[in-house]
C-alpha cells in the first residue's frame, strides 16, 4: 500500500529541558535546544519509516531550502510546494514535573496558487495502481480556507483511497462533511467537534468517550480514533468499538506522540490488516516510546 502523508504547515521544532518546576516571570538557564524539522504528517511519514513502513511525504518547502534538505537527508521521500516564507517555530519547554508548555507561531501564508499547485501533486500521487492510504494532518497555513481539508479529502476518496484526517476546529468539522474514512482526535478536539462533555478519567472516561465515539460513527458513517493522553484510547468505526489504557512511561516529550500514535495505527490495522485492538495496543507502545525519547 502506498502512503501519502500530508502536511500543509511545517515547523521547527524548538525543545528545551528544565530540571526544575516551570514559573512565568522567572529565569531559566537552559542547555542546548533540541532542535528539528517538523509537522504532523512529517511525523507520520517519520514514524512509519522507523516502523519499516516508507511513505511519500507531501509539504511546503521553505525559501531556504532548510525544510527539504533536511528531509531528505533523513532518507523520507518528500515532495511538496516551494514557497518564500520561512519556517514557524515552535517553542517547547518540559519541566522536571511532566508539565510542558508550548508557544507556535502560525506558519507560512501561501498564495492561492500555491494551494492549487500542492492540490495538484496530491492528486499526482493519488494516480497510482496500488492501493493508497491518504492521511492529511495538522494545522492549515495562515489565511487558507477552512475548507481545504474538505477538498483534499473528496480528492482521495474519489481515487479510492483510504483517507484519514487530523486536524481541529473549523477544518476537521467542515472536512467531516467529505466523510474521511477515519479522523483521529484527542479528546478536546473531539469534545469541541461534537459538542460533547466528557470529563473524568481512568475507565470511566473511557467507556464515556467510546460511546460518545460510537454515536459520531453512527450518524457520520466516519471511524473515530481518539486519544485521551494519560487515560488511553478509543476508536468507534465497522469494526466496532474498542477501548485501549495508556502504557505507562516516564515523560521526555510529549510533541509528536499522537502522531506516533497514528502512524503505528495505519501501519498496524491499515496496512497489515491486524485487529483493532491489538492495532491500539501496539500504538500506544509506540507513543509511549515517543514520549520517553526511545524512538
Amino acid at each position: 500500500m502506498k502512503i501519502i502523508t500530508v502536511t500543509l504547515n511545517p515547523c521547527i521544532d524548538v525543545n528545551y529541558d528544565i530540571y526544575e518546576p516551570f514559573l512565568p516571570g522567572k529565569l531559566y538557564r537552559v542547555e542546548e535546544p533540541d532542535v528539528s524539522y517538523n509537522g504532523k504528517g512529517i511525523n507520520v511519514s517519520r514514524t512509519l519509516r522507523a516502523l519499516g513502513e516508507e511513505s511519500v511525504c507531501l509539504t511546503v518547502y521553505d525559501g531556504q531550502g532548510e525544510l527539504e534538505g533536511a528531509l531528505r537527508k533523513e532518507g523520507l521521500t518528500t515532495y511538496g510546494v516551494r514557497s518564500r516564507g520561512k519556517l514557524r517555530h515552535n517553542i517547547a519547554v518540559l519541566d522536571c514535573e511532566g508539565s510542558q508548555t508550548q508557544i507556535n507561531e502560525p506558519g507560512m501564508r501561501l498564495s492561492d496558487e500555491e494551494m492549487r499547485e500542492f492540490c495538484g501533486i496530491f492528486k499526482s500521487e493519488l494516480n497510482c495502481k496500488d492501493k493508497c492510504a491518504a492521511v492529511i494532518c495538522g494545522s492549515l497555513p495562515p489565511g487558507a480556507d477552512s475548507s481545504f481539508y474538505r477538498k483534499l479529502v473528496s480528492v482521495a476518496k474519489g481515487a479510492g483511497a483510504y483517507t484519514v484526517l487530523d486536524c481541529d476546529g473549523e477544518a476537521l468539522k467542515l472536512g467531516v462533511e467529505a466523510t474521511p474514512d477515519l479522523i483521529k482526535p484527542n479528546l478536546s478536539e473531539f469534545c469541541k467537534l461534537t459538542g460533547t462533555k466528557i470529563t473524568g478519567g481512568g475507565e470511566e472516561l473511557r467507556i464515556d468517550a467510546v460511546r460518545a465515539a460510537l454515536e459520531f460513527y453512527r450518524n457520520e458513517e466516519c471511524a473515530v480514533l481518539c486519544t485521551l493522553g494519560e487515560d488511553g484510547s478509543v476508536y468507534a468505526g465497522p469494526e466496532g468499538s474498542y477501548m485501549c489504557q495508556a502504557v505507562s512511561c516516564k515523560v521526555k516529550n510529549f510533541k509528536g506522540a499522537g502522531d506516533s500514535f497514528l502512524a503505528a495505527f495505519i501501519l498496524e490495522h491499515i496496512v497489515r490488516e491486524k485487529d483493532c485492538d491489538i492495532s491500539m495496543m501496539l500504538a500506544s507502545r509506540e507513543a509511549s516510546r515517543h514520549m520517553s525519547g526511545q524512538s
